[in-house]
């Protein structure tokens, strides 16, 4: 069983509600560095920020060798996917470096190769990489920009039904009689660099990117209508106790008195993955994670074992010789008072 740990404040303030097209915006999860296998390099330390506004590591590793060793980093990025119902929530969907993600190495800024690839699965078929038709046709593979739109506008109908046939596109014919094209690619994408690891020495590599947060315009945790086996989903993922549903509940009860004419409450997830990348000599030496909520009056709740209270929005678990067995998951409940 996961430990629990639920942070709870119940005070109403005034935000900025995200403006969803509707009723909920999918999360993508990210994580942090992946070194190739190796058992000549140890990880010190890993000090892990998150919150909404951004994500940063810093990472203390040492060579236990007396040689110097050169290896590959990468930073996966989270997979994008298309389709009528995509709705993501990207710091800057125009480019590449959609989460702006940055690196350094003990203190200076180091750049990044960048490797994107993109794939489609048609039903009942394997996996095709369709990396080559999208750059020949001009189109950019990430499947949800502007950009890709317009590229797409651009095609003649017999490329168009070209890619539909080949599994790309998925046409819907609108109230007005036109077609719209929606693409169902998948963009796979890494940030990687070739870093040497001085004998003897340690190396701080420190990363950074904005993070890519789901969400709903309401409450579903707390609400009425919410079965058993979804509280035991929200217990499951995020840790949810009886404090926090008890807090959801008050909440929920409050955002539908009237309407949500005068006060509404919706969720925020954010998620990171930690199993992944454990390709280095023994455990974490000491894994410290930082949750920060944002605002005092923000709901949150998360796993963790030793959890305590920094600050007026800070939560701090700090683990010696840590394995990280499961990704971290955090819930955020907020508020907004309207008029």
């Amino acid at each position: 069983m996961r430990p629990p740990f639920a942070a709870v404040a119940a005070i109403i303030t005034t935000l900025s509600l995200p403006a969803w097209a509707d009723d909920s915006s999918a999360a993508l999860a990210a994580g942090g560095l992946v070194l190739e296998r190796t058992d000549k390099i140890a990880l010190v330390s890993e000090d892990l920020f998150l919150s909404e506004k951004g994500v940063r590591i810093a990472y203390r590793f040492r060579n236990l060798t007396d040689a110097d060793v050169e290896t590959t980093i990468a930073f996966p990025m989270p997979d994008i996917s298309g389709g009528p119902e995509a709705m993501l929530d990207i710091a800057d969907p125009a480019h590449d470096n959609f989460l702006r993600f940055a690196t350094q190495v003990d203190g200076d800024p180091v750049a990044s190769q960048v490797e994107q690839r993109a794939f489609v699965r048609p039903s009942d078929k394997q996996e095709d990489e369709v990396t080559a038709k999208l750059r020949a046709l001009r189109i950019p593979l990430v499947p949800t920009t502007d950009a890709t739109e317009k590229a797409l506008r651009a095609l003649s109908d017999d490329q168009r039904r070209g890619l539909v046939e080949a599994g790309l596109l998925e046409p819907k014919e609108g109230s007005d009689g036109t077609t719209d094209y929606y693409p169902l690619w998948t963009l796979r994408s890494k940030f990687w660099r070739r870093q040497v690891f001085p004998a003897r020495r340690e190396v701080v590599v420190r990363q950074s990117y904005v993070p890519s947060l789901g969400g709903l315009s309401s409450l579903s945790f707390g609400s009425s209508s919410q079965d058993p086996a979804q509280k035991a989903g929200y217990r499951e993922k995020f840790c949810t106790d009886a404090v926090f549903e008890k807090a959801a509940q008050a909440l929920s009860r409050k955002a539908t008195a009237d309407g949500g004419k005068t006060f509404q409450a919706f969720e925020k997830y954010l998620s990171y993955i930690i199993t992944s990348g454990a390709n280095w000599a023994g455990t974490i030496g000491e894994f410290r994670l930082t949750v920060d909520k944002g605002d005092p009056v923000t709901l949150v709740s998360f796993c963790g074992s030793g959890v305590r209270k920094t600050g007026p929005t800070t939560f701090e678990m700090v683990v010696k010789d840590y394995v990280p067995r499961h990704n971290i998951d955090v819930l955020l409940l907020k508020t907004l008072k309207n008029g």
